[in-house]
């Protein structure tokens, strides 16, 4: 073998190399992973910051109320009231990590965590929810809202999970017709009175369904009580409702 030859091997040794640790890098913290199976994206550290809540939650409302190793049933509100989706299911608690990076996905534009969060969402609905299901519907933001944020996350993040499920996405079926505040910022009852009748449904196609109800964040309930009152509505014959995340 030539001397030129040994260079040229020398370098595409190195760009090899190069790429594969460009290619290898944690979606989340950017650290190298240099040991990972194909579709690899978060780093072990970052992985073991993400994992699904198991117990210690209301099965209806998601209310965290115990340890994560306690058993799962109706929180007393629930007991007393409740909501109007069939079933649920969400991923962990609003903190840490997840916290981190849906704020990042959601307000700081770092998309790439899209494919995170997505799978994270995946896994809570394999988990947990109903799988006969007719169509995969984001909770709508307000055209304002839409455009000052420029992406709705939940349409997003729906269109990843009617990927693995095989479902279609309806994104613009299911609408909000007025603006209102940000929900974080309204105690609960705020909250119900700002999101009473704020959403609606166009068309008659989704009579006797049933469907997947997405959102990034669960904190009172309201936005998707409001939402899966509308569904039913419109002739919706149950809601599953699927989320990342439930704030304490």
């Amino acid at each position: 073998m030539s001397g030129f030859q040994n260079f040229f091997r020398a370098v595409q040794n190195v760009s090899a190399r190069l790429a594969v640790l460009a290619g290898k890098r944690c979606a989340i913290c950017g650290t190298v992973i240099e040991e990972s199976g194909p579709g690899t994206i978060v780093c072990q550290d970052c992985s073991t910051q993400l994992t699904s809540r198991k117990g210690g939650y209301c099965g209806i409302c998601a209310r965290i109320y115990a340890l994560e190793n306690s058993s799962t049933h109706l929180c007393f509100d629930c007991r007393n009231r409740s909501f109007s989706w069939h079933e649920m299911s969400f991923f962990s608690v609003y903190q840490g990590l997840l916290k981190d990076i849906i704020l990042r996905y959601k307000f700081s534009n770092d998309l790439g965590l899209g494919k995170v969060l997505g799978g994270l969402l995946i896994e809570a609905a394999r988990n947990n929810a109903n799988k006969d299901l007719d169509f995969i519907i984001p909770v709508p933001l307000h055209p304002k809202r839409l455009r000052q944020r420029g992406f709705n996350q939940s349409l997003e993040l729906s269109r990843i999970l009617g990927r693995d499920f095989g479902l279609e996405v309806l994104g613009d079926v299911l609408v909000k017709t007025k603006h209102t505040p940000p929900q974080s910022k309204l105690e609960r009852r705020q909250r119900l009175r700002s999101l009473k009748n704020v959403f609606a449904v166009k068309g008659d196609q989704l009579k006797d369904k049933k469907v997947m109800l997405v959102d990034d964040i669960m904190t009172t309930g309201s936005t998707l009580d409001g939402c899966s009152r509308a569904l039913l509505r419109a002739g919706v014959s149950e809601v599953t409702v699927v989320f990342l995340a439930r704030a304490v």
